[in-house]
């Protein structure tokens, strides 16, 4: 099954207040632990952050048992009475569809599951079941935009990104996302990952040694399908726990091919890089200072393959050129004063106010938006509908 053209993500995320180029320290006082996992919230509340250590059966104990009555409410909602009643989407197919996605996981994610079926007081095959339940009929689009250089007051990085999905009225389910944060043994890196609870489906991610990873679709212009292939969204969440740079982000991309036809941000400290990552190969588009991507390909060297290409008379309802042409002009107009707070300013603006997000009544919406500075290990997070902009410092979760 196609993991980006058949997602389910609903609504949620996060929000953020204030940005400078400065530091802050006000830790959140954990609201509960288990076994050295340490369960937070974000500062009004409103969503849930799992700071975890050990192993990854042991992160996963702790997770189970530390959102154990949040994981009941999640799947009732979500699995029982949405997926299976409202949507009539047979028990048994869902059974399948998560057995089969937890088989293909690699062995960590699958031992993070089982220590999570030990604590959470969901049977096995329901936590089986809530794995796979970003996997549905949902296509995304999305945005970004890097500054970083003469851009930025502090020539440090700051990034701008909308998750956007045709996924009319889930907005129901915008409480249930969350900031997991990952401390493991053994690897060489901490991840914090935005996602709904109980999953694992790679979107938006940064580890503490500031390297920062979004994804989006890129299907549209590299329609092949290869046979065979590792899940894309395990294989970019299990790299964060390793690649600690550019550079090695960079290795990593010109070794490693997808599934489907993917555009990833990569923004690093001192800049951001975008990679065009086809089925068949990958080409880094860089940037003096100003980067921005949607949803097709643009590099010149695409020309001489087999690529579908857009501009703004056949982009359709998705505006992928509208968008990144807004971006990029919004850019160049705050050129020198883009801080986090104007990044935020940026992303708030629609597409018919000139900017990337989408509105409210149309069929593509976007779900929640994220503004991240890798050197300051700081997210800013809204989610559509839900919150405001809530500032997460994610060094107070990070153990290394």
């Amino acid at each position: 099954m196609n993991i980006i053209s058949k997602l389910i993500i609903f609504p949620f995320l996060i929000a953020m207040v204030v940005a400078s180029c400065a530091k802050s320290d006000n830790p959140y006082e954990p609201v509960d632990t288990f076994e050295g996992g340490k369960l937070h919230t974000s500062a009004t509340g409103a969503f849930y952050i799992a700071e975890l250590h050990g192993t990854f059966h042991q992160m996963g104990r702790q997770y189970g048992l530390l959102l154990k009555p949040q994981l009941a409410e999640f799947y009732q909602e979500v699995i029982t009475d949405y997926l299976i009643q409202e949507k009539e989407v047979p028990y048994e197919e869902l059974l399948l569809m998560g057995k089969d996605n937890y088989s293909a996981y690699p062995v960590i994610f699958r031992d993070y599951y089982d220590g999570m079926a030990e604590t959470s007081g969901l049977t096995t095959d329901q936590v089986m079941i809530l794995s796979n339940v970003l996997l549905a009929l949902y296509e995304t689009g999305c945005s970004s935009l890097s500054a970083w250089g003469d851009y930025t007051p502090c020539e440090k990085t700051v990034t701008g990104r909308n998750l956007d999905l045709v996924a009319p009225g889930i907005r129901r389910f915008a409480k249930y996302y969350q900031v997991v944060v990952w401390n493991p043994t053994g690897y060489p890196a901490s991840v914090a990952s935005i996602d709904l609870m109980g999953g694992l489906f790679y979107q938006t991610a940064i580890n503490n040694k500031g390297v920062f990873l979004e994804l989006q679709n890129g299907q549209n212009c590299d329609t092949s399908n290869p046979v065979g292939r590792e899940n894309t969204n395990n294989i970019l969440l299990e790299s964060l726990f390793r690649n600690t740079s550019g550079k090695e982000v960079d290795q990593w991309f010109n070794t490693t091919l997808p599934e489907v036809g993917l555009i990833m941000n990569g923004s690093y400290p001192d800049h951001a890089t975008i990679y065009e990552w086809a089925t068949f190969r990958v080409v880094p588009r860089n940037g003096q200072g100003l980067l921005s991507a949607t949803n097709d390909f643009i590099d010149s060297s695409w020309h001489q393959y087999p690529i579908f290409f857009y501009d703004t008379t056949n982009e359709g309802i998705g505006y992928t050129c509208t968008r990144r042409i807004n971006l990029m002009k919004l850019g160049e107009q705050n050129k020198g004063l883009i801080t986090p707070q104007i990044m935020m300013d940026i992303f708030d603006k629609t597409i018919p106010e000139g900017g990337a997000t989408f509105p409210d009544e149309g069929l593509i919406s976007t779900i929640y938006s994220v503004v991240v500075q890798p050197s300051e290990l700081k997210i800013w997070l809204k989610v559509r509908g839900y919150s405001g902009w809530e500032e997460i410092d994610l060094k107070n979760y990070f153990s290394r």
